[in-house]
């Protein structure tokens, strides 16, 4: 599984594009059987509270949070994912971390690169344009 990276604990991305490439190596260094390998993808999101409590987010969710809260959507270059945070008003801050059409293809190209397949998790989770790109 090459999704769900980080835990309710510790917000941060779901699928850091190294630690991807380093599951794929770690299974299969001398890249023999890749062909057999599915790299899966994650079409959920997840919310994280600053007091460690954690929720999946799915694509109407997701939409939702973006109407009401009207977030700054930011890129993460290294791990290769976007996310995003706003406060409650009660005011507990929260981290979403939601994949987009960058980050799937991220994704995809990186699949393509170590010649694994790829797998969806879960299919009807995510925004409807993600199937653009598969």
């Amino acid at each position: 599984m090459t999704y769900d990276f980080s835990p309710p604990g510790r917000p941060g991305p779901s699928a850091p594009v190294s630690w991807v490439r380093s599951c794929v190596e770690a299974l299969d260094p001398q890249a023999r059987w890749r062909h057999k390998i599915l790299l899966g993808l994650n079409f959920y999101g997840m919310d994280f509270t600053q007091q460690g409590g954690a929720e999946p987010v799915l694509g109407g969710r997701y939409l939702e949070l973006l109407k009401q809260f009207k977030p700054r959507i930011v890129w993460d270059e290294q791990a290769a994912e976007h996310s995003f945070e706003y406060k409650r008003g009660s005011g507990v801050r929260h981290t979403v971390y939601y994949p987009t059409l960058k980050s799937v293809q991220e994704r995809l190209s990186l699949a393509a690169e170590l010649g694994t397949g790829v797998s969806v998790w879960e299919l009807g989770q995510g925004l409807d344009y993600f199937y653009d790109l598969l």
